[in-house]
């Protein structure tokens, strides 16, 4: 019998990711207000074409975002600076910065789309002073520093509620609220749903994870936020393997020596890892075997159980559908074969025409899904 893997994102496709939608527009208009720009909020559709384009951290949507007002209050008071969250007492004006044109012909390079979103700024504004680009330098390239930015830690707040802010980060609140995770997260499939999904993994050679870029908790000695185990609860999926960015980033840095980005999907050792935690192997194990595949040292012994294997990835962005391609094609390499599937999930039509492009099929909803096709 073929083993089947289901390999789930989470905001998206288990949750409805209200909580940090509404953390990311809260954090935009209190930018917004505090830089002297009044009326402006990031649509929907704007966040949904930031995810489009592979931009799904939502720090850096927010640093990128924060960018564009600072271009367009710079138009008319070229001195102000990001600082204090509080609304600016005299605002400067109600025009909307350009964040539509930006991200029509933006074409963010790697897994570090903030540094890309700079060149193409400051390039395509040569009138800019060496102080403003420093300022969009520091906005950029620290968005996903919690000690440094100036944008992440409202934002992380906004999230965690500041009572969980405080604990997690050791850092002082601005803003006294509760958790948008907690008020606005909803689980995406019907109780039915997950009920039908829950008897499919109960049979033999079955099984499923959860690869999200959300943070997560990791062994000590990095900073991250259990925001993953969070969402795993609310989707009423606890106990599936999970692999988030604060497990992937903590053993890139401290057992690679690379880059805290460098495993998040599209890299293949997301999707690799998680396989193998599918399989019962504890996480650091598959971690390593997984390195070692992607640097071209792995062994078929590690992988063997997946040969003939039928991976089915649900995703709403197409990073996820990236990282299982490429792990097919690395399994390929110690004659390992497994066959990926690709489920799109979303009701947004811009995302739709994005996912079609790789998906096997698109749905509007994990409810569409009958698990006995699998």
């Amino acid at each position: 019998m073929k083993r089947k893997l289901l390999l789930f994102d989470m905001d998206g496709v288990l949750l409805d990711p209200g909580g940090y939608r509404q953390s990311m527009k809260a954090s935009v208009k209190r930018i917004s207000l505090a830089l002297g720009l009044v009326g402006f909020e990031l649509s929907d559709n704007q966040i949904a074409h930031f995810e489009a384009l592979g931009i799904t951290n939502e720090w850096d949507t927010l640093a990128i975002s924060t960018a564009l007002i600072l271009i367009k209050v710079w138009q008319f008071e070229p001195d102000v600076r990001l600082g204090s969250l509080l609304p600016r007492a005299v605002p400067i004006t109600d025009q909307a910065p350009g964040i539509d044109a930006f991200l029509g012909s933006f074409e963010p390079f790697g897994n570090l789309p903030n540094r890309s979103a700079f060149e193409k700024l400051i390039l395509e504004h040569d009138d800019l002073t060496p102080g403003q680009i420093e300022h969009l330098r520091k906005i950029l390239f620290e968005a996903r520093d919690i000690h440094r930015s100036l944008t992440l830690p409202g934002y992380q707040e906004t999230v965690l509620g500041s009572d969980v802010f405080e604990r997690n980060y050791g850092l002082p609140s601005q803003l006294a609220i509760d958790s948008y995770l907690t008020m606005y997260d909803r689980p995406a499939m019907h109780h039915k749903t997950r009920s039908s999904l829950l008897d499919w993994l109960s049979k033999p050679d079955h099984a499923a994870g959860i690869m999200t870029n959300r943070p997560s908790a990791h062994p000590p000695g990095y900073l991250s936020s259990p925001e993953a185990e969070l969402g795993e609860q609310r989707a009423g999926l606890g106990g599936l393997p999970l692999l988030g960015s604060g497990m992937l980033a903590w053993f890139a840095v401290t057992q690679c020596d690379l880059p805290e980005h460098t495993f998040l999907k599209p890299n293949p050792v997301h999707a690799l890892a998680l396989m193998l935690m599918c399989l019962g192997e504890e996480t650091q194990h598959a971690l390593t075997a997984a390195c070692d595949l992607w640097r071209k040292k792995g062994n078929r012994e590690d992988w063997a159980r997946l040969d003939g294997a039928v991976v089915t990835i649900f995703e709403d962005a197409v990073k996820g559908f990236e990282a299982g391609e490429a792990a097919r094609r690395l399994l390929e390499t110690v004659n390992v074969g497994v066959e990926i599937k690709c489920i799109g999930v979303s009701r947004n039509s811009i995302k739709k025409q994005t996912l079609i492009r790789l998906s096997d099929r698109v749905v509007e909803s994990m409810d569409e899904i009958a698990w006995e096709e699998f």
